[in-house]
């Protein structure tokens, strides 16, 4: 699909300042739906292997396959949108998870399960990208910032208190009760999206890229397969080497493809954009950073500290609720100032804290812990708000769509890998200081915030670099 001149059709417009701000606020509803569904379900695995009379191994399929199914969903969602329009790809897809939460509670078998997980995560891969989508066709550049900051403020908000919701629901009501957080939001957002969405006015769209969906899903699956086969035995070596050489062929073939077909996935115009292509770059580092960090403090609270999940859950709380709250400050100040200075100095606090994190790791301690988390999620916050509108900023029609797919798509696969990645490392470096022993695992945890610093420390230099550019465009 080439980029062209933006439509009627494919960017909805309103004459009503007001109206644009109700359908902002109806995909976020969609959306919280869709999030709420990932953040609480982990509550449930408990409950879940008593009642399936599974193990641990087992019940994680229903956790991966959420993550890998939305990775994967999120790829047609540009040609959703020019063939069917924002309306009736966020209707199809909140309606679709509706069906599929009920599904999840009535499933008899642990597979019938998996099935409903996957297509959660399915419609999830796809509601995920219309917020940005809508942002930046419905908005002028000078709201935009303030627009995603509010977006991201009712997504990031729903996280936060879902947990403890669903652990709640859970213990009054079992298991089953994990799937209906989300359709409260769903039916809301249902009746809202057939209320304020405009329509979609036909047009002539070219076919899917059945080839292109193809070569990404096995590039993405293979990546995957890749962090889980780091520390394998000879077997699990060779696989490595397989799924590495897999990942690699993959990739460059679909670049070819990109670049010769006019009905791409993904056109190759948005490679050749230096400024979406190191927004593509920092939303991927930005993702491995955030998600296996994400991962790493809770465990490092609860392994060397000796701390109760709740204890550890209420030392992250003022963290999620300082990120909620920065979200709106970072649009506002994105709208006033440059959003590459705002994301920069995002990237730049994030930093700070995990370095932070890496000197106070060794007392085994939790001192600070509260302050220095806070910083990062406030950094998180300015770069949610921002990088979209710095990555995307000039951009109309398919080429815009595409692109807010596939920043959202490289920062998924990211984080999923950032998550295996951390997992592996503390494995591997605890066995090879001696395994569990306290000063050894607050050496392993130290080492691996030091890591997160200079993961934040090459996208800030790669977002200083950006800001860069476009003193030069």
């Amino acid at each position: 699909m080439q980029p062209t001149e933006p439509s009627r059709a494919n960017m909805p417009t309103t004459d009503s300042e007001r109206h644009k701000w109700y359908v902002m606020a109806v995909i976020a509803l969609g959306t919280i739906g869709a999030v709420i569904l990932s953040t609480s379900f982990n509550v449930a695995v408990p409950a879940l292997m008593a009642h399936f009379h599974i193990g641990n191994d087992e019940v994680q399929l229903a956790v991966t396959s959420f993550m890998v199914t939305s990775t994967i969903a999120m790829l047609p969602t540009p040609w959703l949108l020019q063939r069917f329009g924002l309306r009736a790809s966020f209707l199809g897809a909140v309606a679709l998870l509706t069906v599929s939460s009920l599904a999840g509670s009535f499933s008899p078998t642990f597979n019938l399960l998996l099935v409903a997980r996957s297509l959660q995560g399915v419609c999830a891969g796809i509601l995920y990208p219309l917020g940005t989508f809508a942002v930046m066709s419905l908005f002028p550049p000078s709201q935009q910032g303030r627009a995603s900051g509010l977006l991201g403020f009712s997504i990031v908000l729903a996280p936060a208190v879902s947990p403890a919701l669903g652990g709640i629901i859970i213990d009054h009501f079992g298991w089953e009760a994990v799937f209906y957080i989300s359709i409260p939001f769903c039916l809301v957002a249902l009746f809202g999206g057939w209320r304020h969405m405009p329509g979609h006015a036909e047009e002539k769209t070219t076919e899917f890229d059945w080839s292109g969906m193809l070569l990404l899903s096995i590039m993405t699956l293979a990546f995957l397969g890749c962090i889980t086969h780091f520390q394998g035995a000879d077997e699990g070596n060779f696989l490595l080497y397989i799924e590495l050489l897999l990942a690699s062929g993959t990739l460059v073939a679909f670049l070819h493809h990109a670049k010769h077909s006019p009905r791409a996935l993904v056109s190759i115009a948005i490679f050749r954009r230096p400024l979406l292509l190191m927004g593509l770059v920092i939303s991927s580092i930005y993702g491995f950073g955030i998600y296996g960090s994400t991962y790493l403090i809770p465990l490092y609270l609860q392994t060397v500290m000796d701390l109760t999940a709740t204890h550890a859950g209420a030392i992250l709380v003022p963290g999620g609720i300082g990120l909620a709250l920065s979200l709106p400050l970072a649009g506002w100040l994105a709208d006033r100032s440059s959003p590459y200075v705002v994301v920069l100095a995002g990237l730049i606090m994030l930093a700070l804290s995990f370095a932070g994190m890496a000197v106070v790791a060794n007392r085994a301690a939790y001192d600070y812990f509260i302050e220095l988390t806070l910083l990062g999620r406030v950094g998180s916050g300015l770069i949610i708000a921002s990088l979209n509108q710095a990555a995307m900023r000039g951009l109309h029609g398919p080429l815009m769509a595409q692109s807010a797919m596939f920043i959202g798509y490289v920062r998924q696969l990211g984080g999923v890998l950032g998550v295996a990645a951390v997992a592996v490392y503390i494995a591997w470096r605890s066995t090879a200081l001696g395994g569990n022993h306290m000063d050894s695992q607050a050496q392993v945890f130290a080492e691996a915030f030091l890591i997160s610093t200079l993961i934040f420390a090459l996208a800030a230099l790669v977002s200083w670099r950006m800001q860069y550019q476009s003193r030069m465009d």
